[in-house]
């Protein structure tokens, strides 16, 4: 009991220092964190150890946060969620993965099927990118199989978080835990999307929805026609509502809209952009991103030991008050400023091994902005060769920032008080003014004042009691929604299977049907050249008996 106490508590104090401690990282936003979402963020994760369902690896607050929003924050359905999940990853050997699967064919793969992370959103989300018009199904299941792909899909995604959102997180300064996608469906064969879909989309698609949920910020789909409108308006019905809404279908004139999230520098050329990456072998080869830069990936990889060290640990740290908790924090900044003293002012840009120095000095300290970044590597990322000046200033700021959250519920709640207390009193007053002068004005109409006075309350309520009724019809009818099934009911899935049974025997038609008419061309090229012929050869004779 003691060592979960305190991990709880640990747990605890990582979540404060990710939400609101380190403003040098954190956005307002994330600072602000929603206070009932950490609630049950902590009890979900308790019910989690309690049932020994929470590996080491896997004890993160945000991964936690996904799983809850992807079950409306209901505990019992994200621990079943949860458990199906760490069954998964065991059958399907995904903690192992990067180390034991090689995946040989990629670049012919990328030929039949290109796709990518290419570059950064503005709000520093990595950007991927599929051209589902240029995708050769049976030349892309000719050099791999679908297994095979599968296993690459999730390592991709495995790298998705070891590499590509840390990486994301420590530029940005602020937790990325989602990612922009572009599909670009121009050209694309219909008949083939349909096999692509059969074949290697659902089953993609029910890995990511079961164990990577919410990783999706929002999608565009570009350069498409008329009839994937159509089409997407009657599959939309199919999909989550809070994921549907994430998805824009545009059509060509989609360059504006891009632009309004990602800078045209991310984008490449195909798609309206500046990037072309000739020297990488294209864009969607390049795997360019804060990923692609080795400094950046030597402080990830630090930030994940030290994270790794911290978990296993399990923090043997005792809760500490309010106080002990501010003078730990301004002992740490005046550490801080102490180590960094004695840096050298003139350098115009701090390399990023002293950065991880300062970073393990203030680890040690007691600072962690919750991605193991040192306020030095911060100002080395925004400000690159300016000096040490902005130090102070942002402590400063901490402080002060610190005060403001730690103060102004209390204060917010005094003034509603007051206000609530204020306005109860006025209404008391004018109330008793009121009543005073009326009783002044007519003292014998007292009593036939009082009872008309409940009749109208009478008439009131009777008039009320029609809306309740109605209210109560409305509860009811959203709990039986609530009470639906959110996922696609077997008999309509049934018959998507069948539709798609049927398209595939209409192509086989149309595929005979092919090959006779062009047997019946061939027949009658042949009937041509032997008329042609036999014309020849009675002209010849005409001439022969004409001489």
């Amino acid at each position: 009991m003691e060592d979960r106490r305190r991990a709880a508590s640990s747990f605890k104090r990582r979540g404060r220092r990710r939400a609101a401690g380190d403003v040098g990282l954190v956005p307002g936003d994330q600072a602000q964190m929603d206070v009932e979402e950490e609630r049950a963020v902590e009890a979900f994760r308790q019910a989690l150890i309690d049932r020994e369902l929470l590996p080491a690896r896997h004890d993160d607050y945000y991964t936690m946060l996904r799983f809850m929003k992807a079950r409306g924050f209901n505990v019992k359905k994200a621990i079943s969620m949860w458990s199906d999940m760490l069954q998964w990853r065991r059958e399907f050997g995904t903690d192992s993965i990067l180390q034991d699967f090689a995946f040989h064919e990629l670049e012919e793969v990328l030929q039949y099927y290109p796709h990518g992370y290419h570059g950064v959103d503005k709000e520093g989300r990595p950007l991927y990118i599929e051209r589902l018009g240029k995708i050769d199904l049976d030349k892309l299941l000719n050099v791999t199989t679908v297994e095979r792909f599968l296993k690459y899909h999730v390592q991709s995604l495995e790298k998705l978080f070891i590499e590509k959102y840390p990486a994301c997180s420590l530029v940005a300064k602020r937790h990325i835990q989602t990612m922009t996608t572009i599909l670009d469906v121009q050209g694309v064969n219909w008949m083939s999307v349909g096999k692509l879909v059969h074949d290697i989309v659902i089953s993609i698609s029910k890995i990511d929805s079961d164990n990577y949920p919410e990783i999706l910020n929002q999608m565009f789909i570009v350069n498409a026609g008329s009839g994937f409108r159509l089409l997407w308006s009657a599959l939309k019905n199919f999909i989550d509502p809070r994921t549907s809404a994430k998805i824009q279908v545009l059509g060509n004139a989609y360059l504006n809209t891009l632009l309004e999230f990602v800078d045209i520098s991310q984008l490449p050329d195909f798609l309206g952009g500046s990037c072309t990456c000739l020297n990488k072998g294209g864009c969607l080869r390049s795997n360019k991103g804060p990923w692609s830069d080795p400094e950046i990936m030597k402080f990830s990889l630090e930030r994940n030991t030290s994270d790794i060290r911290k978990v296993t640990s399990q923090s043997c740290e005792q809760d500490s008050t309010f106080q002990d908790a501010e003078s730990e924090k301004i002992t740490a900044d005046s550490d801080f400023e102490d180590a960094v003293s004695t840096a050298d002012v003139a350098t115009t840009k701090i390399k990023l091994d002293e950065c991880a120095t300062s970073n393990r000095l203030s680890n040690k300290s007691g600072i962690n902005n919750g991605f193991g970044l040192s306020p030095a590597y911060c100002c080395d990322i925004q400000h690159r060769g300016s000096s040490h000046e902005c130090l102070p200033q942002r402590i400063m700021w901490k402080r002060f920032y610190l005060q403001v959250t730690r103060t102004m519920p209390s204060l917010v709640l005094k003034v509603l008080a007051v206000f609530h207390l204020l306005f109860v009193w006025l209404g008391d007053l004018v109330l008793h003014q009121v009543v005073k002068l009326w009783n002044q004005k007519s003292p014998g109409a007292t009593n036939s004042n009082a009872v008309d006075h409940l009749g109208m309350h009478e008439f009131k309520e009777e008039a009320v009691l029609p809306v309740l009724e109605r209210l109560q019809k409305l509860e009811d009818r959203v709990s039986e929604l609530n009470n639906k099934p959110i996922e696609i009911p077997p008999e309509k899935d049934s018959m998507i299977l069948e539709s798609l049974d049927r398209i595939r025997s209409i192509e086989h038609d149309l595929q005979k049907t092919k090959n006779t008419l062009n047997a019946t061309s061939q027949k009658q090229v042949e009937l041509a050249e032997l008329l042609e012929s036999s014309r020849e050869i009675n002209l010849h004779r005409k001439s022969c008996c004409f001489t």
